[in-house]
């Protein structure tokens, strides 16, 4: 029986050996004790064992709970800020969009408004030209009557003042072209000031 460990039932139905006077035989109870004490300390340490493990293992769950609390948090405020960055980034889009419509809109209106400068600049010119030309032909039909009073020949039209050529220049024109006075000296006017 040495070799077997003790269960509860063992203790319960133990027999001690009796003396002949009727006591019980304080060997055979002596070595149950030791056997019950032996018995007793290995299952006291696989309990204090057991219950070191179930603590480590409820440390161990306390501590993968903590660590779940923690990512389910952690997933929480992500999915809260990728939600936020995303809310942020379209009203960023947004404005972007805004300010960029804004700006061709007045780019186009900046367009527009030069269009509109550019042509009433050239409406003004093509005024001033009209204006110019009717000026020119004014003084021109001012010489013309001018010489025709004074009884001058006059150039048929289309041919040069008094023989003068303004296309071709006095130097290479006929002497006696050149020798004629110039339309300002026929009116009268100032003689032109050879510089020296």
């Amino acid at each position: 029986m040495a070799g077997l460990r003790i269960t509860p039932l063992d203790i319960q139905q133990r027999q001690f050996a009796r003396k002949k006077l009727g006591g019980l035989d304080e060997a055979d109870v002596t070595e149950f004790l030791s056997r019950v004490a032996r018995d007793y300390e290995l299952v006291y340490a696989e309990n204090r064992s057991q219950r070191e493990q179930l603590q480590g293992l409820r440390n161990q769950l306390k501590d993968y709970l903590e660590k779940e609390k923690t990512l389910a948090q952690t997933l929480l405020s992500l999915q809260k800020t990728s939600g936020e960055v995303r809310a942020n980034a379209e009203r960023e889009a947004e404005l972007v969009l805004k300010s960029a419509e804004l700006d061709a809109e007045r780019i186009v209106q900046e367009a527009r408004n030069e269009v509109r400068g550019l042509t009433e600049e050239i409406r003004q010119l093509k005024k001033l030209k009209r204006k110019l030309k009717l000026d020119l032909k004014n003084v021109l039909d001012g010489y013309y009557d001018l010489l025709k009073d004074e009884g001058r020949p006059l150039a048929a039209p289309g041919e040069p003042l008094g023989g003068v050529s303004p296309l071709v220049p006095r130097a290479a024109q006929p002497a006696e072209a050149s020798a004629r006075p110039s339309a300002p000296e026929l009116a009268g006017g100032p003689k032109p000031v050879k510089m020296a």
